[in-house]
């Protein structure tokens, strides 16, 4: 299944997540965000792969972002 979710951030959430990224294994969609900020997502997969990420470094402790928690509530209201 092909998707279009185009996820853009402030600033100040830009350089929010440029200091998350320290965390390993990030995927490419969140490190293209977090450089340019915006991404393009372009499939079901990769939007469960971003959302099962971020739930992941959550469980773990590593995040504490507004950033994070904002793309996470877009790809939630998305329906992912």
């Amino acid at each position: 299944m092909e998707i279009s979710l185009l996820l853009t951030l402030d600033l100040r959430e830009q350089a929010a997540l440029q200091a998350a990224l320290v965390t390993h294994g990030a995927p490419d969609c969140l490190v293209t965000l977090a450089l340019t900020g915006a991404c393009r997502i372009s499939t079901l997969d990769e939007a469960r792969k971003l959302r099962r990420w971020l739930a992941d470094a959550r469980a773990a402790g590593q995040t504490d972002f507004i950033s994070l928690n904002s793309i996470e509530r877009a790809l939630i209201r998305f329906g992912v």
